[in-house]
């Protein structure tokens, strides 16, 4: 199945300038962002991104083997949020920036730790697409759990919609 995840410019800027801030102590920073799921056209989904949620510094917890490592409070913020937004079928994807341009993936310890996160958000929120969305300093790659899938399916495309905007004017309109 084709899944695209579409986030607004300025909002994938906001979530950039979020992740590129420096830790006390972590190497690097940890958010949340929330989205709806839709259809596309040619029956694939569309994972829409619409908020993020920002670690403050103390639900960061020290620990040299992760490049940040975020305490249980986290946690419980990103699974209390999917559970309100159980209406509208808000879905949690785990967020950070991988330090580098071009394309990137998982680590080894992302692999290993981050897909623990998830069944707690689709616990909560069953009706929705969860995920991890791992950004570079130019491209993105997602992992999106889909309701009712058992499977992670990897996301054919991340796309920044809204810059530049370019604007078609009908011929006819004078």
């Amino acid at each position: 199945m084709k899944i695209e995840i579409r986030i607004g410019a300025v909002f994938y800027e906001q979530i950039l300038e979020d992740l590129s801030r420096c830790h006390p102590f972590a190497a690097e920073r940890v958010g949340f962002a929330f989205g709806r799921i839709g259809s596309l056209v040619d029956r694939g989904a569309l994972v829409l991104l619409t908020g993020y949620h920002a670690i403050p510094d103390a639900q960061y917890i020290a620990d040299p083997s992760v490049g940040a490592r975020i305490g249980s409070e986290a946690i419980t913020e990103a699974m209390q949020a999917a559970y309100h937004g159980r209406p509208t079928r808000q879905g949690v994807f785990h967020v950070h920036l991988h330090v580098h341009r071009g394309p990137t993936g998982m680590s080894e310890t992302d692999r290993c730790e981050i897909p623990k996160l998830l069944p707690g958000f689709r616990s909560v929120g069953r009706q929705a697409a969860h995920g991890i969305l791992i950004l570079s300093l130019n491209h993105g790659a997602g992992w999106v759990w889909l309701p009712d899938e058992p499977e992670v399916v990897r996301a054919h495309s991340v796309n920044v919609i809204g810059k530049p905007v370019e604007i078609f004017e009908s011929e006819d309109r004078k």
